[in-house]
């Protein structure tokens, strides 16, 4: 919904302030040739625009300014041409200016109509302006939140409060939830605008900041030294910590180069450094249950494999050099099929490098390729996740499962082994319904309870996350779908006649059980982080549901074999 106008109503203020879009920049010195640098040459170059230096409230600046698009007509001129026969006499004038401002050593750029365009894009500080607001706006007053999954199914959304309201009342998850944009209003503050008036001020943050900042010379160069002072001094309110902690990474971050040379390197590493996994991505989630091949394309190679590992991603980049290997996987798929030939698609061409999960340590920070993009992970946001699921991990599931003996080869042995004690097996028997044409596994063992026992048998605990996900994805369909709650109870009863199941039954209890091949108790040192988040966001929401949730680790052991006669 709009926001409408800024909350700055004094006549007072309105002649002391104005409203601006202001943008941090890096790696930038102070010296003019160093000004001039920060700029993108080419609006000087084929635009003819003008630099010059200025002084601002005894300040030496820099100044660019001039139109893009002079006598160009607009584009869609040749489109009413052919629908018309006419060509209006339009054109394109777009004005641009930018200001750059030297204080204290750092450099601002105070930018006017489209003169975000005149900023080197590398230049700008990531966050900057959504930063400033953590730390200068009310957090009981926040008008805006614009906020998105850290995962490929790339929903954002737009939350908007006409009187503002408290962060907290916003439906933001705490974990698995990326906040790119605030809009609130400001706290006290040293700034003109608070100096001039008793009302409030909005304020709004990205990359950019859109602040109200003294209109004139000696009053502006002020505000940006208390910007910068807020920015320096203060940390988030406490209100605002959880959503400061994870932040994803533009396509313009210098960080990208260095981190994807990094994750390239891991691609060639024939140690096992526990820094990679392959995630089945969230826009396959759906359609996993009923793949049985996946179609693989890496460099010149194509493969159709029955379940790819890690490793066997790995291996078809043995021939590409150094340097290549992450170009390779954008340039490759995976695709799942239903049938076991790679002839049936059940699912897109999604690029490879989205099934590839990474964790990365970069100077004091961590950094996570997940699903194609980077996210960087403050401490404090690791530590709560790992508390939370540290307790999920350590609670008695109380679910008695046998013992995953050497000599059950498959998930499906497993599951035909604990039907012998009393659980029913339905795994791989999917349900097909109008909402989930592809269909989905309910569960593989349903328990004398009705508790729905998720089973996973995985070489690591990495690739985990979609079993965390199908868990919600099953739960969710049977309580809401009544279509696959009755196709549910016949599957069982076809199985177990005389089970108690009833009509109307619905999921009352979630259990993950798992087994790792290498034997090691499950724990949050060797869960992967994106696994961690993905169990998080499903117990919550089965909770929410009224659902309960447990995770149980499966013991395994070679089974002793009677003697020979």
């Amino acid at each position: 919904m709009p926001l409408g106008p800024p909350a700055v109503h004094s006549p007072v203020t309105a002649s002391k302030t104005r409203r601006s879009t202001l943008y941090l920049l890096r790696d930038t010195g102070t010296s003019p040739a160093d000004l001039r640098a920060a700029l993108n040459a080419r609006y000087e170059r084929d635009h003819a625009f003008v630099v010059e230096d200025v002084t601002t409230g005894n300040t030496p600046a820099l100044l660019c300014h001039g139109v893009i698009g002079l006598h160009r007509p607009p584009d869609w001129i040749s489109a009413v041409h052919t629908l018309t026969g006419r060509r209006p006499s339009v054109e394109n004038h777009t004005s641009a200016c930018a200001l750059l401002l030297p204080v204290a050593g750092d450099v601002f750029a105070l930018t006017f109509g489209m003169g975000h365009l005149l900023l080197d894009q590398s230049r700008i500080s990531p966050g900057f302006g959504f930063d400033f607001v953590l730390r200068a706006a009310q957090p009981d007053a926040i008008r805006q939140v614009t906020h998105s999954l850290m995962d490929a199914r790339g929903r954002t959304d737009r939350s908007s409060a006409a009187q503002g309201q408290h962060i907290r009342a916003f439906p933001i998850e705490e974990y698995g939830e990326v906040v790119s944009r605030l809009v609130g209003t400001l706290g006290s503050t040293e700034l003109t605008v608070g100096k001039h008036s008793r009302r409030t001020a909005q304020v709004a943050g990205t990359d950019a900041l859109k602040i109200h900042l003294g209109a004139q010379p000696g009053d502006l160069v002020d505000d940006l030294t208390q910007v910068r002072a807020i920015l320096a001094r203060r940390s988030p309110a406490p209100e605002f910590e959880a959503i400061a902690r994870v932040r994803p990474l533009k396509g313009g971050d210098p960080r990208r180069s260095t981190l994807e040379a990094r994750l390239d390197d891991l691609l060639g590493s024939s140690a096992d450094t526990g820094s990679l996994a392959l995630a089945v991505p969230a826009a396959c989630l759906d359609q996993e249950d009923a793949a049985l091949s996946y179609r693989v394309k890496v460099g010149p190679v194509r493969r159709v494999m029955a379940s790819p590992a890690l490793d066997d991603i790995l291996e078809l980049l043995d021939g590409i050099p150094p340097g290549r290997r992450l170009g390779a996987l954008q340039a490759g798929y995976i695709q799942m099929h239903r049938d076991e030939e790679g002839t049936d698609p059940v699912s897109a061409q999604v690029k490879a490098h989205k099934w590839i999960t990474a964790e990365i340590p970069l100077g004091a920070s961590r950094y996570f390729h997940h699903e194609g993009r980077w996210f960087e992970i403050g401490d404090q946001y690791l530590e709560g996740i790992r508390s939370e699921v540290g307790t999920l991990l350590t609670t008695p599931a109380d679910c008695p499962l046998p013992t995953w003996t050497t000599d059950l080869a498959t998930e499906e042995d497993y599951n035909l082994e604990a039907a012998k004690q009393g659980y029913v097996c339905l795994d791989r028997r999917l349900i097909r319904t109008t909402q989930h044409p592809h269909g989905f596994e309910a569960a593989d063992l349903l328990a004398e309870d009705g508790t729905l026992v998720h089973v996973k048998r995985a070489a690591s605990s990495a690739p985990l996350s979609h079993l965390f996900a199908q868990g919600r994805i099953s739960a969710d369909a049977l309580r809401f779908d009544p279509e696959a709650r009755t196709e549910f109870v016949r599957r069982v009863r076809e199985r177990r006649p005389g089970h108690p199941v009833d009509d109307g039954f619905t999921p009352r209890r979630v259990v993950y059980a798992i087994s790792l091949k290498s034997g090691k108790a499950l724990t949050t040192e060797n869960l992967f982080t994106f696994a961690q988040v993905s169990l998080l966001q499903a117990a919550r929401a089965l909770r929410a549901q009224g659902i309960e949730v447990a995770v149980a680790g499966i013991p395994s052991r070679t089974p002793v074999l009677a003697p020979h006669p």
